[in-house]
């Protein structure tokens, strides 16, 4: 008998090999060995390595597996390294302008407020026919104006376009967004229809608004019933098969719970329930307790946060009848053997954490549970600057924290990439605090890869798993070009008020802060073959050429791990980053790589 060759394995053993390659490259360099190992490695290996090696980022379905893979490996050293280019955006360029529909030449920031303006932000991305056909939409409030960004990409090519809206009635400071949701495609529905926003006000105003792509002057409204309280805070819930819900709480203690339908020029809320302030242990009401925010865990649960509270988090149950009345469960912020060896207080019982609850995030699914998330697991971001993680199949109140030991400002905003990192804005400093949340489990490490991209001392090192960036910069030098771009004027402290990805495959982040946005693109000026679907390889441009304005852009930024050391790391210009590593400086000696960073970061000021 014939000995066995790899070929004549079954489907089901190729797949259980290929699941223990490391990384693309070896699965590629598999796919080469034979024509029916290509075919195979084609058709179901690339699915598998996304499922194993990227299980909480990689998207649902994807046209081309093979590139999905490359752009999430590319992306994933990007974001171990710390390789990203930051600017502020603003609507620049083509750009239209509602009620009206007129064109623009440019955007003037809104005025008259005692402070910058507040932004809100979301975004989505939907992917064309190849992986690199994709349309990106940015929406962001500023004061009572709305901006709106579509990015079109086929392959090489990219087309932006700037919406903003504006009610002819809006004043400044009274009529200011306080809440914005993008709503996404319906399966089916042509991806050139009109982008939809809702927008909630502290004035009472809570709409739809319809932007037309095409030459429409007019954009279509859709009113939700507010009996004027002003909206503090929303989330939406839009199911692939099922309705949309929207979820708003208005003034200090009412939630309603409305349907979105844009074909409807009035909506009227299914329900509202309205949360009093908790009784304390000598029966008197919390003074100061409010709702801060909600938000929708699934199609059945809604999370409510309050404060100051010890118990803080309530969750309602949301059935066809309506919100039940009273919450199933109220979640505090320890445990109870942490409280026991807490402090003690005079009475001698155990004093309560009391604190105030900002975002609610549930989080998202892996592919282990099939794509869906069934809101069991949430995160929550406190004004004690922790963020905790809870289960609701768990009778702990705290399952994990995430804490900054350098930095204990409050937490106003989360963003998740699937279950591998954690996005904090915190209330201070415009501090943007990153979190590890893979537990020490590494599915996919770049370090795995060929050793070419290891240091240059060879050693297998990758930096610290938790670290804080400033979003100011370093240095209030910088003059941008186009737009009426003045960023030292943006260069003082703020809060980290918002922050907004389109997706966990997308190298794009933004962070809102006082009067302003900024946008982080996860890449690597030096890095020779970068991620096709969104990026080309950089090259100096000489001051006055096409790109030169570009370049000019890019923020210098600082930032530190989060460890009892805190060395600060601040980037070098693109240009010194480049004259660097190409031999063009007199210190151009000096080693690019610290630790396993970006070739930008250098420790401290050195080299500046």
């Amino acid at each position: 008998m014939a000995p066995s060759t790899l070929t004549d394995l079954p489907l089901e053993l190729l797949d259980h090999i290929t699941s223990y390659l490391p990384t693309a490259q070896s699965l590629a360099s598999f796919s080469q060995t034979s024509k029916s190992l290509n075919a195979f490695v084609e058709k179901d290996a690339w699915q598998t390595f996304l499922r194993s090696r990227f299980p909480s980022t990689c998207p649902a379905s994807t046209p081309s597996p093979k590139h999905t893979a490359r752009t999430l490996t590319i992306l994933s050293k990007a974001w171990n390294h710390r390789a990203f280019l930051a600017r502020y955006i603003e609507p620049r360029g083509d750009i239209r302008a509602f009620p009206g529909g007129r064109k623009v030449e440019r955007w003037k920031p809104p005025k008259g407020q005692t402070i910058g303006f507040t932004p809100h932000l979301d975004a989505y991305e939907s992917i064309g026919p190849r992986w690199q056909d994709r349309k990106e939409v940015l929406a962001f409030s500023a004061g009572a104006e709305v901006c709106l960004q579509t990015r079109v990409r086929r392959g090489d090519q990219e087309y932006a376009r700037w919406y903003t809206y504006r009610p002819l009635s809006a004043y400044e400071g009274r009529d200011d967004v306080t809440t914005l949701h993008l709503l996404r495609p319906e399966l089916g529905e042509a991806s050139q229809g009109p982008e939809r926003v809702i927008t909630g006000t502290a004035n009472g105003g809570l709409a739809i608004v319809a932007l037309p792509e095409s030459d429409q002057s007019t954009a279509a409204l859709s009113h939700f019933v507010t009996q004027g309280h002003p909206v503090r805070s929303s989330s939406i819930l839009q199911q692939p098969l099922g309705k949309t819900l929207l979820v708003a709480n208005m003034s200090d203690s009412r939630v309603c719970i409305y349907p979105v339908d844009a074909a409807q020029s009035k909506i009227a809320p299914l329900d509202s329930i309205d949360i009093k302030p908790s009784t304390s242990e000598n029966g008197q009401r919390a003074k100061h307790q409010r709702v801060w925010s909600t938000s929708f865990l699934s199609s059945a649960r809604i999370a409510a946060g309050i404060g100051p509270s010890d118990e803080p988090i309530h969750i309602y149950s949301l059935t066809p009848s309506g919100l039940e009345k009273e919450p199933f469960r109220k979640f505090s912020l320890q445990n109870d053997f942490e409280r026991l060896v807490g402090e003690i207080t005079l009475s001698g019982f155990a004093k309560k954490s009391s604190s105030s609850i900002y975002p609610i995030l549930p989080l998202p699914p892996s592919s282990s549970s099939g794509g869906s998330s069934d809101g069991d697991v949430f995160l929550t971001g406190a004004y004690d600057g922790i963020i905790r993680l809870h289960d609701l199949r768990s009778d702990r109140q705290v399952e994990r924290t995430y804490t900054d030991p350098t930095d204990d400002s409050a937490i106003y905003s989360l963003l998740a990439r699937g279950q591998e990192k954690l996005i904090a804005g915190s209330s201070r400093h415009s501090l943007l605090k990153v979190f590890d949340m893979r537990m020490g489990a590494d599915c996919y490490s770049y370090l795995d890869a060929s050793t070419c991209h290891l240091p240059s001392s060879g050693a297998r090192r990758e930096p610290a798993r938790d670290w804080n960036l400033f979003l100011r910069p370093h240095s209030a030098t910088h003059t941008g070009r186009g737009g009426g771009n003045n960023w030292a004027r943006r260069s003082h402290e703020s809060s980290v008020y918002s922050l907004a990805s389109p997706s966990s495959q997308s190298p794009y982040l933004y962070a809102g802060v006082e009067n302003a946005i900024l946008e982080l693109a996860f890449t690597s000026i030096l890095d020779q073959q970068p991620d096709p679907t969104f990026f080309s390889t950089w090259k100096p441009v000489a001051r006055g050429k096409t790109d030169a304005w570009r370049s000019a852009e890019v923020l210098d930024l600082a930032m530190y791990d989060q460890t009892a050391d805190m060395k600060l790391y601040t980037q070098r210009s693109l240009w010194s980053t480049w004259n660097l590593k190409h031999g063009h400086a007199s210190h151009a000696s000096t080693s690019l790589v610290i630790d396993g960073l970006d070739e930008r970061w250098r420790l401290g000021t050195e080299g500046a």
